[in-house]
């Protein structure tokens, strides 16, 4: 059997997924059987981890989206390498690394597709491993032994079934570095700044070169590098107390020039394999980690408000000057405050910022049944665009400015509750109460990621950013962090130590884990489309143009999903798909490429002159149809749904002729 095809359509793995998955596996079993000093016991324990790893990492080689398949294609490219992407400020870290890789694999004449189930695989792996050092990092602020059976359990489980997880680390784009990098930065900025450590200075650097990667990757990214960079020179200044304001601006100096290297090394190794010509526009952007979070207000100053690339000497210069301005005068302020004061800030902080969340969790809930979002142009907007993004932006069908603001906090919000399966929002909410209610060592850590984590979720909001699940990464991982942070340690005093405890315990957390997995299980394998089991949409069955959801719509995954779907028909159907066409109207693959009884293409290779005969098939996806291609009115002849919720399909040629459907001419 070829490792690279799907084992069965029970397991719909292949056999170097399931051996990634058994890797990670194994690394979590031989930290327990070092603690339990006991194979036996290690393997025990780790078995019902195999449930939500192998779900994460299933069909991850198996299909590409639309963004994968634009980047992979340049990259595979000698004469370009997606070169376009580190000119945009973006990738700037995973693209030095996977050139290596495809390089080497171009070499040994390894085929296309066979390159980009690598990097998928690759990518994957580095997503796993990271969210284990995450889940040491949590447990090592929230005081709670990390492998705990129902709490290894339980904090594995929601960390692997989490769809914002799984969108995060199968699918080769920025998302993964921008967003766990961010993550793994603030958790060790606030170890640095802990007592738990003894050199915090030297942490609160690691944190620094995280948090560069970070923000060099994507520029979500680049409000943690502030923090990082703020950090670090106060760290540095600790150690002049005399001049306190001396100190942090040279310390800020020193941190810059750190990140600004990292970024040089980084760009260094993807210039020695990119032709000549194309260095002069990669180094331009060296310093956009350090910027690209004065990239947005540059651009609404300048009344462009949408993805424009500012002077990038212009914001480099800006950035250094406020940053250097805004570590001194916290440096000022810090020494300004009695030790008592700061008490008493910590002290009610966590009170303050749980019932914020639960404000903005109940705000969400609400605006469910209030708000209905819509994509202009392709749905007419009242209201001229505050952000555009590849000429679409967001809107709710308000006149009124004042209203839309509103809708546009209160949209943030519910797509942060949709985003949650049921457990994982309870997780939240019942994290939140306990910091109401009681006070623990570690619940400042943890209110300090909330707060940070509806900050950068008010701030998409006010700025009218086009939002989705994807661009609120960061504070949704920031919630599941923090939230683990306070249950788990609460969970640790309260229910583990008595070991009279163990066995309820074990049971809770075996049922609650047991229930994500049965959540998020209709949504594999990229669960981008997740929706809670309490929650669907009135347009299931149909698509209006423009109108959209906290969801999803579809990414180009659907050409491998619908794909397997129709060859499993074909094997019933053999005359259906002797030589079958299957055009699809959004870009997508469907790996790896192999002998079939049909052949897919890209529609627009016919454009203007599609085939409409017997065995020509047309793919929608819903995504396509939102921007403006009108829907068939024939009756498809396979379709593809997550739980009910139909997201593509597929209709015959001559159907669409008998019809005479003109493809939105």
């Amino acid at each position: 059997m070829n490792p690279l095809f799907p084992i069965s359509s029970l397991l719909p793995a292949n056999t170097v997924e399931l051996c990634a998955g058994l890797l990670v596996w194994l690394v979590i079993v031989a930290c327990l059987r070092q603690r339990a000093k006991s194979s036996i016991i290690g393997l025990v324990v780790a078995l019902p981890l195999l449930v939500p790893i192998i779900a994460s990492v299933e069909r991850d080689t198996q299909f590409m989206t639309i963004d994968e398949t634009a980047i992979t294609d340049r990259l595979l490219d000698p004469a370009d390498r997606a070169h376009g992407q580190m000119v945009l400020g973006a990738l700037r870290t995973t693209l030095p690394l996977a050139l290596q890789e495809v390089r080497l694999m171009q070499a040994f004449g390894f085929p296309e597709d066979q390159i980009r189930m690598a990097l998928k695989i690759g990518h994957w792996l580095v997503g796993a491993s990271l969210f284990l050092v995450i889940y040491f990092l949590i447990a090592r602020l929230g005081d709670f032994d990390a492998f705990n059976p129902p709490i290894l359990l339980f904090s594995i489980t929601a960390l692997f079934t989490f769809p914002m997880s799984n969108i995060t680390i199968k699918t080769f784009n920025y998302d993964l570095v921008s967003s766990l990098g961010a993550i793994i930065s603030l958790l060790l900025i606030l170890l640095a700044v802990s007592k738990r450590v003894q050199g915090g200075l030297a942490v609160s650097l690691v944190a620094l070169v995280a948090a560069t990667v970070a923000a060099q990757e994507k520029l979500s990214g680049s409000p943690i590098l502030v923090m990082a960079l703020t950090v670090s020179a106060l760290m540095v200044a600790r150690r002049q107390p005399a001049r306190p304001n001396v100190a942090v601006a040279r310390g800020m100096v020193v941190a810059i020039l750190i990140s600004v290297s990292v970024s040089a090394i980084f760009t260094i190794l993807y210039t020695v394999s990119l032709p000549w010509g194309l260095w002069g526009s990669v180094w331009k952007g060296v310093a956009d980690g350090i910027a690209s979070w004065v990239w947005v207000p540059m651009q609404i100053v300048s009344g462009r408000g949408g993805g424009e690339l500012p002077n990038r000497f212009g914001a480099a210069s800006i950035a250094i000057v406020c940053l250097i301005g805004m570590a001194t005068a916290i440096g000022s302020a810090s020494g300004r405050l009695s030790q008592a004061q700061r008490t008493l800030a910590i002290r009610n902080l966590s009170r303050v910022v749980a019932g914020c969340v639960l404000v903005a969790l109940a705000t969400g809930v609400v605006s469910i049944a209030w708000l209905q979002p819509y994509w202009a142009p392709y749905h007419p907007s009242l209201r001229p665009p505050a952000f555009a993004m590849n000429g679409a932006w967001l809107h709710f069908g308000l006149d009124s400015p004042a209203m839309t603001k509103v809708a546009f906090v209160a949209y943030a919000f519910e797509v942060i509750v949709v985003a949650m399966p049921t457990p994982i929002f309870i997780l939240v909410l019942v994290a939140n109460l306990l910091l109401i209610i009681g006070r623990r060592d570690y619940d400042p850590a943890a209110a300090f990621l909330f707060v940070i984590a509806l900050i950068l979720t008010l701030i998409g909001a006010v700025l009218q950013v086009p939002l989705a699940h994807r661009y609120l990464n960061i504070p949704l991982f920031l919630l599941l962090a923090a939230s683990l942070m306070v249950v788990m340690g609460r969970a640790q005093e309260y229910l583990v130590k008595p070991r009279m405890r163990l066995a309820p315990a074990s049971v809770f957390a075996v049922t609650a884990s047991l229930f994500l997995v049965l959540e998020t299980a209709p949504f594999r394998p990229l669960y981008a489309a997740f929706r809670p089991f309490w929650l669907d949409y009135a347009d299931a069955e149909f698509v209006e143009t423009g109108r959209i959801n906290p969801s999803w719509m579809g990414w180009g995954e659907e050409r491998a999903l619908l794909g397997r779907k129709f060859e499993e028909l074909c094997k019933g159907s053999p005359n259906l798909c002797q030589d079958g066409r299957i055009f699809h109207l959004y870009s997508g693959r469907w790996l790896p490429e192999r002998p079939r009884s049909f052949q897919i293409f890209d529609a627009a290779s016919v454009a203007g002159k599609e085939p409409l005969g017997d065995h020509d098939y047309y793919l929608f996806n819903r995504s396509r149809i939102v921007q403006g291609l009108p829907q068939p009115k024939s009756r498809p002849i396979l379709t593809l749904d997550y739980r009910g919720y139909k997201m593509a399909w597929l209709y015959r040629g001559s159907d669409l002729a008998a019809e005479n459907y003109g493809f939105g001419r």
